[in-house]
Order: structure tokens, then sequence, then C-alpha cells
């Protein structure tokens, strides 16, 4: 990145690298060059309309002659540039200008920029395609494939190696032949020309050449593509912090033995990124990971300073190089056609697996968790896709259905519904709770962390299901107003913790959400039937 080769005015390009090295300085090699080209693209704005002449020119009016001409850019196949990458290139020169602005005030005054010159560009965007689930599974299955048969190759080539003899005749004698001439790292075809080497370059290439044999001593970059892939998915990651994480990415987690966390840095949102899993399966993160420690420790001593660390390092023809994210693409399409798998990017990746995720939990809290998202509304961006959109129109009709039955049936005792989320019959049958609510099924699941077939975990406090349907009529509110008192009446028996951990937020659910809704006529004819009501069970 040499500001020098700008064509642009000294004083614009001096200002200019000040500016980027100390704004921009702290990212990420893949950012900073991003920026890097929507810098150079700014010098060609300037050197074809002449009208940069010194930092004097950089004003309101030149961005906006910048932002029309950024409208009138085209690509190579004659469509014009999205609105995404014109923001995105308007932002780099706006974040330059603001730091001088900030930082040095003396050389550039105050600016009047141009309001909302991109509007809506995140509306208009064209959202990312997610993976069903099922295409998920597929994937998920593809790489453990590849992964068995790689581990399987490898535990065959070291049994030949451990029976082998002096001869380069076996494959188990080539690799040790590799291993005891070239550190074990296999050769360039120019040193296995030379004097001496017939044997092993006819043995190399009987066993398959550096394809068959290499992936029995260090992993070659379509070897890499199923770990990285599985590693993707299981910790939903984004593709380039997944691709340049480190070795020592593994750590343990306190009290919890058979568990290990991979963490990982998103230099994007400059925070780490972390999940947990489980450290003796042998196809989630922290084996893999192993494996990998193990198998490239040859390639490690060859790699270049900065990509030592790094955990994905493999070995090609040029030399030892890193994983990244361009290579991967490269080998996708067949891997793709050896799997028979419909077409998926590397970017689809991450948001499928958080939308399965959250289709599955319902929870959008335990989705950012997962997620390792700052602010809900990032979640909400990742999971809201047709398939969840869909989930909750089915959901909402269920509920105003249920409603409707409710009141067409013009039944006081049926005051608590949860409403079928399946058209099939749920078994079970409607059972009455403890505080004399009907519910038509609480063995169906509906409720969050409650499963098909058991007992819903909102049972014992019918106020806190999130399918309840309340009646606004005398009869329920006697019921509501009876189940506080109750609610109250076993704070003075109950232990306080017990009282604390699951009475006291049914008590304030009905204090302060359910019982202010309804009118001081309905209560006072509530009082009245509160007397005709049978006595409630003890609590315990």
């Amino acid at each position: 990145m040499d500001f020098s080769s700008l064509r642009l005015p000294a004083d614009v390009r001096l200002a200019f690298a000040e500016a980027f090295w100390q704004h921009f300085g702290v990212l990420a090699e893949r950012a900073l060059y991003l920026h890097w080209w929507n810098v150079k693209t700014f010098a060609r704005f300037a050197h074809e309309s002449a009208a940069v002449l010194s930092l004097a020119d950089l004003n309101g009016d030149l961005l906006v002659r910048y932002v029309e001409w950024l409208n009138g850019q085209r690509r190579s196949n004659g469509q014009p540039w999205s609105k995404s990458s014109r923001s995105r290139t308007y932002g780099t020169l706006r974040t330059l200008l603001q730091w001088l602005e900030r930082c040095r005030p003396e050389i550039l005054g105050g600016i009047d920029y141009p309001f909302n010159p991109f509007p809506w560009r995140n509306r208009d965007a064209r959202p990312v395609a997610t993976m069903s689930a099922r295409a998920l599974r597929a994937l998920l299955k593809a790489c453990k494939s590849d992964i068995k048969e790689i581990r399987a190759r490898r535990t065959g080539a070291d049994a030949e190696r451990a029976s082998a003899a002096g001869s380069v005749s076996t494959l188990g004698g080539l690799l040790n032949y590799i291993d005891q001439r070239f550190g074990g790292v296999v050769p360039p075809d120019r040193q296995f020309s030379v004097a001496g080497q017939y044997a092993a370059r006819q043995a190399l290439t009987r066993f398959g050449g550096f394809k068959g044999v290499e992936p029995c001593l260090y992993p070659r970059l379509e070897a890499l593509l199923p770990y990285y892939l599985a590693i993707l998915i299981h910790a939903a990651g984004n593709p380039e912090p997944i691709a340049e994480i480190e070795c020592d990415c593994l750590q343990p987690v306190p009290l919890l033995h058979d568990r290990e966390a991979l963490v990982w840095f998103k230099s994007r949102s400059n925070r780490m990124q972390r999940r947990t899993f489980s450290a003796t399966d042998r196809f989630e993160p922290p084996s893999l990971v192993k494996e990998i420690l193990e198998w490239n420790q040859r390639l490690r001593p060859m790699a270049s300073a900065d990509h030592r660390d790094r955990l994905f390092l493999y070995k090609h023809k040029r030399g030892v190089n890193v994983l990244t994210t361009a290579a991967v693409r490269h080998h996708l399409k067949g891997f793709r056609e050896r799997h028979e798998l419909s077409h998926f990017s590397l970017a689809s990746i991450r948001p499928s697996v958080l939308a399965s995720f959250y289709r599955v939990s319902g929870d959008l809290r335990k989705t950012q968790s997962l997620a390792n998202h700052g602010h809900l509304a990032t979640t909400i961006g990742y999971v809201d896709t047709p398939l969840v959109k869909a989930q909750n129109d089915a959901r909402i009709a269920a509920l105003q259905g249920a409603f409707i039955k409710h009141i067409e049936q013009c039944d006081d005792t049926a005051v608590v519904e949860s409403p079928q989320a399946l058209p099939a019959e749920p078994p079970g049958g409607a059972v009455t709770s403890m505080f004399g609510f009907d519910c038509s099924n609480p063995f169906e699941g509906i409720a969050p962390g409650s499963r098909r077939g058991e007992l819903c975990t909102n049972f014992m406090g019918c106020v806190t299901c999130p399918n309840a349907i309340i009646a606004k009529d005398s009869t329920t509110l006697a019921r509501l107003l009876q189940a506080r008192d109750h609610l109250r009446a076993s704070a003075t028996t109950l232990h306080p913790a017990r009282w604390k951990a699951f009475y006291q937020p049914q008590l304030q659910i009905l204090e302060q959400d359910i019982l202010p809704r309804f009118g001081s006529d309905q209560h006072a004819s509530a009082q009245a039937l509160m007397r005709a009501l049978p006595p409630l069970p003890e609590l315990r």
C-alpha cells in the first residue's frame, strides 16, 4: 500500500496516509486491502475530474460530485455498482476526512457532508440465501465421510510404516524414506530427478503422486476442506475468522472436564468469539483441532513467521501456505459435485445454522449467545428468514383460531387454552391445571423448553404460558384473584428460596400484567364469585 503511487496532490496523500494507518491500521489484512481499494477509487475520481488540487478542495460540493461519479460506475458486464458497494467506497473516504477533522483540525476545516447519499442500502441489498436444515445435515455428513476416509488412509499408512523394511517399493517404505532423506516433506520434482532418486520417483508415481502420498504425511488444501467446513458449521462462525483461527484456540472449561471451548478472534467486531463442545466426540471441533495440529506439525517450522501460529496450514507446490476463503471457494465446486450436494456458499453457512437453531429452540437469546452477537437486533437480522416467518405466521394463526373457537363456544370454564401447533391430535387430551384453568393438551410440547409427550414446563403456572388465552369475564377474573391470594398466602408457609424461585414470578405476572387489564366493575363482581369457587390445593 504505497500512498506515494496515488495520483493525488502531495498534501492530500500525506494526510490520507496518516489518517488511514491511524484509523484502519488495527484491522485485519483483508479489511485493510478493501479500504485501500476504496482510497484508490477516490484517487481515480480525482484524476479523471481534475477537481482535487489541494486539501482545500475537499469540501461538501466535491463529495456530491464524488457520489454522482460513483453512481455512474459500471462493472465489466455493464451493470451499475450495487448500492452497498458505492456506500462502502464512499464511507472509507468519509471516515478518513472525519478523522482529519477530529485529529488534525489545523489542516482540514469543517465539511458539510451530503445527507444519506445512499438511502435504504441495507433494505435494497440482496439477502444471503440460506440452506435448509436437511442441506446442512447433508453437508456435515459429507464432511464426516471425507474425514473418516482421510483418517483411514493415515491409519493404514502408519501401519505400513511400522512394518516396512528399507525398500521404497511399499507406501510405508516410501514414507520412511521421505522422513529420513527430506525431513518428512515430499521434495519438488527437480530434487526427485537427480541421480539416485529413480526408485523413489517411480514409487511416488505408483502410489498416486503428490496428491496420493502427501496426505499421509501432512495436509493438502483439499484434505483440510472437510475439517474447515465441519468446524465452520459447528461453531456457526464467519468464514474468514474461522479460516484465520490460531493453534491455541482450545481452552479448558472449569469444572467441566468433558468440555472444551473453541475461541477465535473476529477482527470486524474486535471481539473474541467462544463456543464449548464435547472434548470426546471425534467429529466436534476439539478433536478436529487436535488432529490438525498433529497432522501439520511437520509444516509449521517451514511456514512464515506471520503464519506459523495459524491452525489451517497446508502444503502446496510453492511451499507452505495458510487456508484462505478464496482458496476454499476454488475447491467448493468439486466438493459439492463429488458428494452430490446442492449449491451453497461459505457466506450462507452461518445464517443457515443460526436460523435452523432458532426454528428449533424458538429462543432469540440462546441464538444470540450461539452467534456471539453483541446486540439482539443483529441476531434478528440473521434469523428473519422466509421459513421462520412462515413458522411465526402459522403459530399466530393457531393462536387466533384457538381464541376465536373459545369465543364461539362461550364456555366460561375453558379460560386458558394451549392451541395445537400441529394439525394432528396430540396425546393426552384436555386437563385442568392447579389453579382451575383448562388446557387443551399440556403434553403437546408447545411452550419453550418443553418436549412433545412430556408435561408442559408451564403447567404449574399457566399464567406464564406463552400460549395462554385469558378471557375478560368475571368468572375468569375470580379465578385469577383466587390464584393471587393463594400465592400470597403460600409466601408465609413455604421456604423463602423455593417460593421466590417457583411462585413469585407467577404472582408478579398476575399483579403487574394480567389483573390491571380488568376494570373496577369486573373486580367487584369477581369478588362475589370467588366465594363459590372450590378451594385450591396446597402449594408445596
